[in-house]
């Protein structure tokens, strides 16, 4: 019988087994000890314990060279684990004003390669998407990693994101406003695509290694050529009415004055951001 592949418990087949919540839960938190993932999954300890077992066997879940401190300094840290770097691979895209980024990372979070490509202002979503493709297969050979080891690709974009991939407005890139990056990504890369707000996808980078880790309830600002955030509540995003709950940067604060590029006028991102009123 064959062993189940990475994309069998995260995207073909998703299940609530064991070893398909401790996968997820790794995918999400990178290193984490059994103990970790007892209290994240809610889990018995034994059927934890029973499930990595068999997870490690496969070869998909290792021991990983970064340990936790014990409690108050007593006893030996924490053995910790991760999965295995070649169960696979992940690509991000960020949608910019005049560029094009892209980075591969695989599953145990280490990062693997990167690109920028210059894009001009204005760009159309299915040269975005054909250029993508290009530069990914670039990536992968210069790196030696198989294309059969993508899991999928994430895209980020300046504005809302409903759940099914729609841009639904987009003062930075006005040209994706409306666009369904699933639609137009999907077919061009072949493999399943995940699309949400430039902030949100900060958010949760934040949340799992940068100024918010252990915080499951905080508030993220930014500030650059507009003005947007992200909001968290008990570990997760709150997404709000049409994915909005963090669009701070299109608040009024002024009803009579400038015309944003999001239609209303006033708003916070027009004095707050590095961008020019229109």
């Amino acid at each position: 019988m064959n062993k189940p592949s990475l994309r069998n418990w995260l995207i073909d087949r998703p299940s609530a087994s064991p070893e398909s919540l401790i996968v997820r839960c790794l995918r999400e938190r990178g290193v984490l000890s059994a103990s970790q993932i007892t209290r994240i999954t809610g889990l018995a300890r034994s059927t934890v314990s029973t499930a990595l077992n068999g997870l490690r066997k496969s070869g998909m879940v290792i021991e990983s060279s970064v340990h936790h401190d014990a409690a108050r300094g007593i006893g030996r840290p924490a053995t910790t684990l991760t999965l295995n770097p070649a169960a696979g691979t992940c690509v991000g895209i960020h949608l910019g004003l005049d560029e094009m980024r892209c980075v591969v990372a695989d599953v145990s979070h280490s990062f693997v390669a990167e690109q920028t490509i210059p894009m001009g202002l204005d760009y159309q979503p299915q040269r975005a998407a054909q250029l993508a493709k290009s530069v990914i297969a670039r990536c992968y050979e210069e790196n030696g990693l198989p294309m059969a080891g993508l899991l999928g690709v994430g895209v980020s974009v300046s504005g809302p994101v409903s759940r099914e991939g729609v841009v639904l407005r987009a003062s930075i890139v006005p040209t994706w406003a409306g666009v369904n990056i699933r639609d137009v990504f999907g077919p061009v890369l072949e493999q399943p695509i995940f699309a949400d707000n430039e902030s949100n996808c900060s958010a949760i980078a934040e949340l799992m290694w940068g100024a918010a880790v252990g915080q499951d309830d905080f508030v993220l600002f930014k500030v650059d050529l507009g003005v947007g955030g992200a909001i968290v509540q008990h570990g997760r995003l709150v997404s709000g009415i049409a994915g909005g709950a963090g669009e701070f940067g299109h608040i009024s604060i002024d009803p009579g004055g400038d015309l944003c590029r999001c239609g209303n006028r006033g708003c916070l991102e027009l004095y707050a951001s590095f961008a020019r009123p229109l």
